[in-house]
């Protein structure tokens, strides 16, 4: 039996078609997601410091 070499991808390149737009796709949803739940925890960060601020 053959050993693969690392040119074997290139040998199907149907099987990788689309990858890329999948990959970026992928890399927009994680930095919407990333962005909401930054300004989330911006927003419950302040809200606790302003109730933390009342309280004492």
């Amino acid at each position: 039996m053959n050993k693969q070499s690392n040119n074997d991808i290139a040998a199907f390149p149907e099987l990788f078609d689309g990858l890329e737009q999948f990959i970026e796709e992928q890399a927009g949803h994680l930095k919407r997601t990333s962005a909401i739940l930054a300004a989330s925890a911006m927003g419950g960060g302040m809200l606790l410091f302003y109730v933390l601020n009342k309280v004492a």
